[in-house]
């Protein structure tokens, strides 16, 4: 009767969800020649950060992790300056996505000095502090409060409006897309990608100010002149096959922007955008867009679906402008900040276990974490196999990533222990506590959000070296 009576409150949820549907219109952009937002100048170095999601659980560590990066010291033309100074990019995913807008929209201005004789300069050490301490607000119990005053219970859907209402209240100001814009000119901020996914195609979404041209890569032809360069021989019939498998992987491979829904996103909020890419149905979300004078609607959600990492709108970024001889780019770097959930942390538990429904109730996202797990396995055989084949990509010394994973921070009995943990924490509980950080839209305990700054500290100081000889080119 129970599992009747909790079938049916499901149901009736869900039903209520369809019947209350919240649709984001847009305006139509009437010309598809020109983008939305006019290009800027390319750097001949790129520089990306991609931010994987885990809500603020990856959201604080970022903040920690771009704190970090910003102390690191760089000599360009004899003059010292932060690795922050040479960021021209972020890409975002889910929690990342908080702490990418937040850093976009709030950092100080290109005009202010990142970095004094002694370190940060005040007005960055003010606003890194900030930063932190803002990722770790209890978003869940505030969204939850718009979402009773706003009599939206109930309604996923809706729940992600009240996450960007919360974001907005707190420190966005309703800023759009125009005046994300506006600092991106004038170099305050780099330019971000929020990755979304489209649940109707399976595509993904970047909710972006760059235009779709910069993500047109188009690897078929240079993987067919590649493959026939080594002796490989192509039939008419072959060569149809080769092609019209490989198109329709870069059709799946490469995002669609705003522009391609036909839509002008000038007037978009960053919070919705945000709250786009860190929406995870059933729970929050999808957001619906729809472009004014259309009967289609695109709904989109969790951009970890499709890649968790941020890492894939960079790189198709990246590699589009190093192949182009209409950019200036030359070489690029991406340093990814990874605080994604560990996924062979619920092994124990699932060893011990003779239920193993159980392993849903405690952790619904697993079934996605197992196709994710498989994806990135895919991927790093891939990345590996093309560098090895000479194939599409570029050699070390003109595009490389750094990874800056969560997990792999190293602790010893000497560490200092950081405010707000139990003294006698051993580096042992320290690595598993810090492993099983819940993925929530809020930091539960004061030493969760301690640890994962303090790791983002160790990360960056351990591949610290390798970003100065990659900027420097030495």
């Amino acid at each position: 009767m129970k599992s009747m009576s909790v079938a049916f409150s499901m149901s009736l949820s869900l039903l209520l969800t369809g019947c209350l549907a919240k649709i984001h219109q847009l305006p139509a952009h009437p010309d598809t020649a020109t983008p939305v937002f006019a290009p800027l100048p390319d750097q001949d170095m790129l520089v990306g950060i991609a931010v994987s999601g885990g809500g603020s659980r990856a959201a604080t560590f970022a903040a920690g992790a771009l704190e970090a990066l910003a102390n690191v010291r760089i000599l360009e033309n004899g003059q010292s300056r932060s690795v922050l100074d040479k960021v021209t990019h972020m890409s975002s995913v889910s929690g990342g996505s908080l702490a990418t807008a937040y850093y976009a929209v709030k950092k100080p201005a290109k005009s202010e000095a990142i970095l004094a004789a002694d370190g940060l300069s005040p007005i960055y050490r003010q606003f890194f502090s900030s930063f932190k301490e803002d990722m770790q607000l209890n978003f869940q119990l505030r969204a939850l409060g718009r979402q009773m005053v706003n009599f939206r219970v109930a309604n996923p859907t809706k729940l992600a409006y009240s996450f960007a209402d919360v974001w907005d209240a707190n420190f966005f100001n309703e800023i759009t897309f125009a005046g994300l814009y506006e600092r991106e000119q004038r170099g305050d901020a780099p330019r971000i990608i929020l990755n979304g996914t489209i649940y109707n195609s399976g595509r993904r979404l970047v909710l972006t100010t760059l235009p779709p041209a910069d993500f047109a890569y188009d690897f078929t032809k240079e993987l067919r002149a590649k493959l026939v360069s080594k002796g490989q021989q192509f039939t008419p019939e072959g060569k149809a096959s080769f092609d019209k498998s490989v198109e329709r992987a870069k059709h799946q491979f490469l995002p669609q922007t705003v522009e391609d829904l036909a839509g002008d996103h000038r007037g978009l909020p960053v919070s919705l955008a945000v709250a786009t890419s860190a929406s995870f149905p059933p729970v929050v979300g999808p957001v619906t867009y729809q472009t004014a004078g259309t009967d289609m609607y695109t709904h989109v959600g969790d951009g970890g679906l499709f890649d968790n990492l941020g890492t894939e709108s960079l790189t198709t970024l990246f590699l589009n402008k190093l192949a182009s001889t209409g950019h200036a780019a030359k070489r690029g770097l991406i340093i990814v900040v990874d605080a994604s959930y560990p996924f062979d942390e619920g092994d124990a538990d699932l060893n011990t276990s003779e239920k193993g429904f159980e392993v849903f109730v405690q952790d619904p996202s697993r079934i996605v974490g197992i196709m994710e797990e498989r994806a990135n396995a895919y991927q790093a055989m891939l990345w590996h196999s093309l560098r090895t084949e000479g194939a599409l990509l570029p050699d070390y010394d003109h595009l490389k990533l750094i990874i800056l994973r969560y997990t792999d921070s190293e602790w010893t009995a000497g560490d200092p222990i950081p405010a707000g943990c139990p003294s006698t924490l051993t580096p042992e509980a320290i690595t598993h506590t810090i492993r099983q950080v819940p993925t929530l839209f809020k930091i539960e305990e004061a030493c969760h959000g301690a640890l994962l700054i303090a790791a983002a500290q160790k990360v960056v100081k351990k591949q610290q070296q390798r970003i100065i000889n990659f900027i420097e080119a030495r």
